[in-house]
């Protein structure tokens, strides 16, 4: 069983179709893994989650929707309006607009987000999580630091179980293993042996004019593909 792994998205839904399309993803066996961050900034916030809806529907169990901090922001917003303020210019206003094009109840998708995320994913090979891990068993780590932290990746200080991330926007998808000798750019298309230890980040910016970076797993080793941001 193949896992996909799929970074920041942050409303480019196109990109998403485009290397959805370049995977591909077999629905009715894979297990897909979405880092956080589906919403704010970019065009199409609503497309973007209602695709993972469906998708969670579909699959239920072998969809996996690790919370991002947007979405975090997302349902502390909707519960207390005087956090508007923060999360609009923050790229709020992007998602605000995306759902009332639609005639979509935020209120409702905030909802549905709190029942259907997670703030980390972790088996046998790998952890997943939005910002940052430390190095102790995932149920006892800070939701903070799952949601928001760069520290581990940045510093490369982190030396547990494999954890792949998002989060930090960089210009290439990299490889820290905690050892402080800075970060190994990964290629795409190459594969890789997965390590057992360290962490791996995919953010490469695509809200950012950069692109979107899915992981593929299996059998022991990996491989990375990429859709850039399109004109619009």
């Amino acid at each position: 069983m193949r896992k996909i792994i799929i970074g920041d998205i942050h409303g480019c839904f196109r990109e998403l179709i485009f290397l959805i399309e370049r995977l591909p993803i077999r629905w009715d066996q894979d297990i897909l893994i979405q880092l956080g961050d589906m919403i704010d900034r970019g065009p199409d916030p609503f497309s973007v989650l209602e695709f993972f809806r469906q998708k969670k529907n579909e699959m239920g169990d072998r969809c996996v929707l690790v919370r991002g901090n947007h979405e975090q922001i997302l349902l502390e917003a909707v519960k207390d309006r005087e956090l508007m303020g923060i999360w609009a210019p923050n790229g709020g206003n992007a998602t605000v607009c995306s759902f009332q094009k639609e005639g979509c109840s935020l209120d409702e998708a905030a909802d549905w987000i709190e029942k259907n995320t997670v703030l980390y994913y972790e088996d046998h090979e790998i952890r997943c999580a939005h910002g940052g891990m430390k190095n102790q068993p995932s149920a006892l780590v800070d939701p903070d630091i799952l949601l928001w932290d760069r520290d581990a990746l940045i510093n490369d200080s982190y030396c547990g179980p494999l954890t792949i991330v998002g989060h930090t926007p960089l210009s290439d998808p990299v490889y820290t293993s905690g050892s402080g000798s800075g970060a190994v750019i990964l290629k795409e298309g190459k594969r890789y042996v997965l390590p057992e230890t360290g962490m791996i980040c995919i953010d490469t910016g695509c809200v950012f004019d950069g692109r979107l970076t899915g992981l593929v797993l299996e059998d022991g080793a990996f491989s990375l593909f990429s859709e850039h941001r399109r004109n619009r």
